[in-house]
């Protein structure tokens, strides 16, 4: 141990001084230094303590037999202690640090996010990681699998029209609808969902991990101005991006809808009035999960290529499956022998059009859709109907007995009746109760039914003579319940034809004209009858159908008429 006088003591004080001016410049030149590889440290837990301060000159003279002394002091370690405790405690970034590409040197923390955030709004993250199938390879990004599809877009032929049978008002509504379509179609910043793989960044995140470094008291002093030099030399200190999962999955989604070779289902339709079967094919696509999660586990800045995992895709349905499943469901069957040449077509003519539809589970047949507008210019003759009790010319008139007979074959092949309207006066076709009125102009009235089985439901319309066939097929009924439908109906009332007489001063009293014949009213209700062999499981109401009573009219003339006398 060392024995200072009292102008050794003060000389000593004022040497530790020194060492806090020349600790303090060192740091300057240190904290001054160009940019750095990081290496991170954790904040101290601890609060830190100075070493004991020199103690002050004694109030009181000692004994002079006693020797005052005060430790040793290690100024070099009090230097190294001083250089490291500026670096720790400091308020700002390292010189040198750097942040996604933003030098932070010297910043405050709220300094460092503002600048790190306003680079990301500049230029946001993404990845160069690549995707290949073998054959193509495809950047992670939006823009480069936008390129691909539009490259392998294949054109849709424009199809012929045929001017004789345009309907102006439908080929205008048609036109405006394609309109809408394509301008839903367009990309918009509404309606745009982006393709290309997003990565998240987190800002707070970053600025602390690079605030934290070299705050650690358990480093040697070598080994910490070692690390803060690398620091002072430029480095990265941002933690690697996440990946926004969702981009990622979307990504995926879109990518499969370019390189997923669907497989294809066997089918079931109809030539010569005959079921015929497609075969099935095999399908190859993407594993969605698979790829999903190569990407995830990849460093997105990594720029490896990754292989894209494919697998085979089995179709759903098999011809094996669909051979002999299908059977006859429901048929009906009605005459028009009686009815004018005009008619006779209408009827030919719609059932062209019904024969061959395929509904698929849950699909909904609309007659009025499948027939479309009923009028000259698309196809169809002018005949009789049916309007307010009178027989009118009409464009399509007989298409009532096209919806009335396919109504009857649907209830027997058990369909999901959606919509169903008796007509005013009954017809000559089928029983009351059972027919089943459209019209597709003006106060549009619809026959509907749902396919409300598992598989395909296939119609079948055509006309054998005089004779309209309505047969439905379909898989055969899904309930051991009942095996057998049959129909019934019950009349609850009617109203007899009254007469109105239209009384005519301008016609003699000899006039009698009938203008129309009229017709009697009644009230029907309908029964669906459900039998297990012979005997009858169940009965449902199919509710009433209404016919107007629609009066005799008769012109009167009442004008008396003076018969000559005959006098010279």
């Amino acid at each position: 141990m060392s024995i200072f006088n009292g102008k050794q003591k003060y000389w000593l004080l004022g040497a530790c001084a020194g060492v806090l001016v020349l600790a303090g410049g060192l740091c300057a030149i240190l904290l001054s230094g160009n940019n750095a590889t990081l290496t991170q440290a954790p904040l101290p837990e601890k609060t830190i303590v100075s070493p004991t301060a020199v103690p002050a000159p004694a109030t009181a003279l000692a004994p002079a037999n006693i020797v005052v002394g005060t430790p040793e002091v290690d100024m070099a370690a009090e230097q190294r202690r001083l250089e490291m405790e500026a670096i720790i405690i400091r308020n700002t970034m390292l010189p040198g640090t750097i942040i996604y590409g933003v030098d932070v040197s010297g910043m405050s923390r709220d300094e460092a996010k503002a600048a790190v955030a306003n680079r990301l709004a500049q230029d946001p993250l993404s990845t160069n990681v690549l995707l290949t199938d073998g054959t193509n390879i495809f950047p992670a990004s939006g823009k480069g699998i936008e390129a691909f599809a539009r490259a392998n877009a294949t054109p849709i032929p424009e199809e012929e029209e045929n001017d004789d049978a345009v309907d102006p008002e439908e080929a205008a509504e048609e036109e405006a609808a394609q309109k809408l379509e394509e301008a839903e179609a367009t990309p918009t910043p509404e309606n745009t969902e982006p393709v290309g793989i997003e990565l998240r960044f987190d800002v707070d995140k970053a600025v602390n991990i690079a605030f934290s470094l070299m705050r650690d008291w358990s480093i040697s002093y070598d080994d910490f101005m070692a690390q803060v030099k690398q620091i002072s030399a430029g480095q990265e200190t941002a933690p690697v991006p996440e990946y926004n999962t969702d981009s990622v999955g979307r990504f995926v989604e879109y990518l499969s809808t370019l390189l997923d070779k669907p497989a294809v289902n066997a089918t079931i339709g109809m030539e010569n009035n005959q079921l015929v079967y497609s075969d099935e094919a095999m399908g190859r696509g993407i594993d969605k999960a698979a790829l999903i999660t190569s990407i995830l586990s990849t460093n997105p800045f990594s720029g490896e290529t990754l292989s894209i995992p494919m697998q085979d895709l089995e179709p759903e349905t098999t011809r094996q499956m669909l051979e002999g499943r299908y059977v006859l469901r429901g048929a009906y069957t009605t005459g028009f022998a009686s009815s004018p040449k005009n008619r006779k077509y209408n009827i030919r003519f719609g059932a062209e059009k019904i024969n061959g539809t395929i509904l698929k589970p849950g699909d909904v047949f609309s007659t009025n859709e499948v027939l479309g507008k009923r009028t000259r210019k698309n196809g169809w003759k002018t005949a009789t109907a049916y309007e307010g009790g009178e027989h009118v010319q009409q464009a399509g008139g007989g298409v009532c007995q096209l919806s009335s007979t396919l109504y009857n074959a649907a209830l027997y092949a058990d369909m999901e009746i959606k919509e169903r309207r008796n007509h005013s006066m009954p017809v000559s076709y089928v029983d009351k109760g059972r027919d089943a009125t459209i019209n597709s102009i003006g106060n549009i009235i619809d026959f509907k039914f749902r396919n409300n089985t598992s598989g395909d439901v296939i119609i079948i319309a055509y006309t054998d003579g005089n004779t309209l066939h309505m047969e439905i097929y379909g898989i055969p009924f899904e309930t051991d319940e009942y095996d057998r439908i049959e129909i019934r109906t019950k009349k609850i009332s009617s109203t007899s034809i009254k007469t109105e007489y239209t009384y005519l001063p301008n016609k003699p009293t000899t006039y009698h004209k009938e203008t129309s014949k009229g017709s009697k009213g009644y009230k029907y209700r309908t029964y669906k009858m459900y039998y297990k062999g012979e005997e009858l499981v169940k009965e449902e109401d199919l509710g009433i159908s209404l016919y107007t009573m629609f009066p005799r009219k008769v012109e009167v003339g009442t004008m008396e008429v003076t018969e000559p006398t005959g006098d010279a």
